[in-house]
């Protein structure tokens, strides 16, 4: 059971979360907007990693799932009015650990980065969103785990108050889709493709339920989603073009559930991929993403065009995703998942922050400096294996962010700053060399620059270009004029090593054994420009 607290150690705050982020000082600064503000919108509707999306509507709000791999808290869910205009409006778990639905400690060590483990490839994959009879459902499948999970919610959606299960009688079920048929049925449906049959309340395989194999589709069957029309089961997934790493969608049907199936392709356009025809009433949109190099895998909003009973992607089914088109509704204005945090709240962050892997709740606050993320120390050998780094999307097609580090109470061995977080990272820091404080910038490669630290009191900035997948490093003692500082990054992107773009993230470890020392943090605050000189 999911306890109704978050990682963020009270998610009963998250309640007036509106009021917090209305409250913030007014230096917040607004993403990359999908909405021209004349009814119309443009492609993609959110310009950072929101990954393998399953959209449901209930009522007018439009809710929508997504991977969350490693990071917690997990399975971040989204709201709109209109497709377009999205904030997070819950979480479906805070952490994966050990005693939850079965996981031992040697699994749950690997999600806190205990022993050199990690799982920053595996973790959460692909969700399945879905509401029925006044409950949500959201699924999703570990492969590092061996299990399918079942998160439910009962009542409006929110932070807090889901549970959490591990399917009983199945173990690994890649990427697979929740239904609900209109006889009361329930199923999952998964690679390959196959169908099992759930219990009602989809917490074990119902026994000698349908449990089979229904059609062939290959080994690279991804993104599977299933909805049925006009007396026509639809089953969506993403194959391999021809055998190339290029994907394409294809749509099989069939007036059985079993079978047999017919199949076409309704979607051929680069790297989008991965369709989910919207549960409506209508199915006349289809969320989708695009795989865009560092900052992740991108989602994407297009018109559905039912063409002989085949629901054929873009403006007249042309299999091609719009760069402009009409808004599916008027909506309720300009809506974007948050970016800069002040700290002020006492007890939490934001919702737009994850952490790594599982925090260690005893080494972070914002509690004992009130107006500041105290960051506490603990050992590490480097930064993909430091605990509580907290992360927020890059968003392109370019973003800033800094941070107001007190550097104050660093101790040697220590460092302490801000990244553009992947697997091949870079970073600007304090770190303490026996007693000498100095500024570092490092790139994974082994690339290093320092100049010694004269104020403990500095400003770091990452700046990010998308589309030239690079981040550039400053620093500055009065956050107005900035100085560069060591190599460029290349943000080298390979999906299947992470399977997340890049982050902005604010870290502290040590590499030595006196972890007594903690690093400030007065606030971090995001731009959608890289100007080297200010962020306003």
């Amino acid at each position: 059971m999911l306890k109704k607290k978050f990682s963020f150690k009270k998610l009963g705050f998250i309640a007036i979360l509106a009021c917090t982020i209305m409250a913030v000082k007014p230096y917040l600064a607004k993403a990359y907007t999908s909405d021209l503000g004349n009814g119309t919108y443009q492609n993609p509707v959110m310009y950072a990693d929101y990954p393998d999306n399953s959209v449901i509507k209930v009522g007018s709000t439009y809710y929508m799932a997504c991977s969350s791999i490693s990071y917690m808290p997990g399975l971040p869910i989204l709201k709109s009015q209109d497709l377009v205009n999205w904030e997070i409006c819950s979480y479906a778990f805070d952490r994966i650990d050990t005693g939850m639905s079965g996981i031992d400690k040697t699994h749950a060590d690997a999600y806190n980065l205990v022993g050199g483990k990690n799982v920053y490839a595996n973790g959460c994959w692909a969700p399945s969103l879905k509401y029925h009879n006044g409950t949500f459902y959201a699924t999703f499948a570990s492969l590092d785990l061996g299990k399918t999970f079942v998160c439910t919610k009962t009542g409006d959606m929110g932070f807090g108050g889901w549970t959490f299960t591990a399917i009983s009688g199945i173990g690994y079920a890649h990427d697979a889709d929740l239904f609900f048929d209109t006889d009361g049925r329930v199923y999952l449906i998964n690679g390959g493709c196959n169908v099992t049959e759930l219990t009602s309340d989809c917490k074990s395989v119902k026994p000698r339920g349908i449990n089979q194999k229904i059609f062939d589709g290959g080994n690279t069957h991804d993104g599977n989603r299933i909805f049925k029309k006009n007396g026509y089961y639809y089953i969506l997934s993403t194959p391999q073009k021809d055998g190339s790493s290029q994907r394409i969608e294809k749509a099989w049907r069939s007036r059985s559930l079993t079978g047999p199936y017919e199949q076409t392709i309704i979607l051929d356009d680069g790297a989008n991929h991965q369709v989910c025809v919207v549960d409506d009433g209508s199915y006349n949109w289809a969320m989708l993403f695009e795989d865009k190099g560092a900052v992740g895998r991108i989602p994407k909003l297009a018109p559905v065009t039912w063409i002989n009973n085949w629901p054929m992607i873009g403006i007249n089914g042309v299999g091609k995703v719009p760069l402009i088109y009409n808004k599916p509704s008027a909506g309720n204005g300009i809506k974007s998942p948050g970016t800069d945090d002040d700290f002020s709240a006492q007890g939490y962050v934001l919702s737009q922050w994850q952490w790594n892997h599982n925090p260690d709740n005893s080494k972070w606050t914002t509690s004992e400096r009130p107006g500041w993320l105290r960051l506490k120390t603990s050992y590490a050998p480097d930064l993909l294996q430091a605990r509580n780094t907290l992360t927020q999307r890059i968003q392109g097609p370019t973003s800033s962010g800094y941070v107001k580090l007190d550097a104050t109470n660093i101790k040697p061995g220590q460092i302490a700053g801000l990244s553009a977080f992947h697997s091949k990272y870079g970073y600007i820091a304090v770190r303490n060399d026996n007693g000498t404080k100095k500024l570092v910038q490092y790139n994974v490669t082994g690339t290093e620059s320092s100049v010694n630290l004269i104020n403990n009191t500095v400003y770091l900035k990452v700046a990010a270009d998308c589309n030239a997948q690079t981040a550039k490093f400053y620093y500055s003692y009065n956050g107005n004029t900035w100085t560069p500082l060591g190599s460029t990054l290349k943000m080298d992107f390979f999906y299947k090593l992470w399977f997340v773009g890049y982050r902005f993230a604010l870290f502290n470890y040590t590499t030595a054994s006196d972890t007594s020392g903690y690093a400030d943090f007065d606030y971090f605050k995001f731009s959608p420009t890289i100007a080297g000189a200010k962020i306003h």
